[in-house]
């Protein structure tokens, strides 16, 4: 019995399917399929079914695999405790942010994570918060950056910076006459919107009044990404609400049409997140430091959370 074959029987619990759980693997369909069968054996117990699709572990199979995600657990924190001790940061790690950070917050340290520490293989992947947290709770991923409060007990937050909302306006807006805007100066018919599944959206339409029906627009778009939001903006009549990083990157001839919020201004809070499996701490560690070392001066991380309505 290796760790390879208990790796092997959860990798198809996981995709109840023999040739994805390989793909998964990196090896071939045949070689998974004989390790498997090599453990069987060795236990004298059949753990799936085949004759079912997809494939399901049998009841004594459910009884193995629990065991063999125990094992599995145990060796990665012997692993990292390993390294620990070491004072070595290393190993692959799986990064997860949300669509409406990562162009903006990636670029600040992600380079430099890589020169300070050339023994982390770290993947990054865009997931919508909703995917992130499932990811999280499942493992599939390590560590994510993105707005919180979650309310998911099963998850660790901690806080990174708080980010506050601007608003970008249409050439020739009215609002534009104003240095900064009262959220009661805010008409969702006006506001042009992330999809949904984007935490954004509901911040955003939580700092607009509803002052008549929304039905009444005659022109309806939810798009995919803040550049649309601007590109649309700037093209037609209305607004969008855009986070600090992403007002930023604007050409300088953008920034005219921003304008921040009048007295307190609305935030999002900023976390590092992992999940109830997360064993790579020193990873972890260094990856909250070289983020919040490399913020811009404004958005320095502060202790205080911010507190804002949680996302829907």
């Amino acid at each position: 019995m290796t760790l390879t074959q208990l790796n092997y029987i959860v990798a198809v619990d996981r995709c109840r399917n023999f040739a994805q759980a390989a793909r998964e693997c990196f090896v071939t369909q045949p070689t998974l399929s004989m390790q498997i069968q090599k453990l069987e054996d060795y236990l004298q117990i059949i753990i799936f079914d085949r004759a079912k699709t997809p494939v399901a572990p049998t009841p004594m199979g459910k009884k193995v695999l629990e065991y063999a995600k125990k094992v599995l657990h145990g060796a990665q924190e012997l692993e990292e405790l390993s390294k620990s001790l070491r004072g070595e940061v290393a190993g692959e790690y799986h990064l997860s942010i949300i669509p409406t950070l990562a162009p903006y917050v990636l670029p600040l340290f992600v380079q430099k994570f890589s020169e300070e520490f050339p023994k982390v293989e770290l993947r990054i992947y865009e997931h919508q918060t909703q995917e992130i947290v499932r990811y999280l709770k499942d493992g599939k991923v390590d560590g994510a950056i993105l707005a919180t409060p979650l309310e998911e007990k099963d998850l660790t937050e901690e806080h990174l910076f708080n980010e506050p909302f601007e608003v970008f306006l249409s050439p020739g807006h009215d609002l534009l006459k104003k240095k900064a805007i009262d959220e009661k100066d805010l008409d969702v018919r006006e506001a042009w919107l992330l999809k949904e599944g984007h935490c954004m959206r509901s911040q955003a339409l939580q700092l607009c009044q509803v002052k008549k029906d929304a039905r009444e627009r005659q022109l309806f778009f939810e798009a995919g990404s803040i550049e649309t939001l601007v590109n649309m903006v700037k093209s037609t009549k209305g607004f969008t609400v855009l986070p600090h990083l992403a007002g930023l990157n604007l050409s300088d001839q953008d920034r005219k049409l921003l304008r921040g919020f009048k007295g307190h201004a609305p935030v999002r809070s900023i976390d590092f997140v992992t999940g109830p499996l997360s064993m790579k701490k020193s990873i972890d560690r260094a990856l909250v430091k070289t983020v919040t070392r490399n913020l811009p001066k404004n958005l320095k991380r502060s202790d205080a959370k911010a507190e804002i309505v949680p996302i829907q």
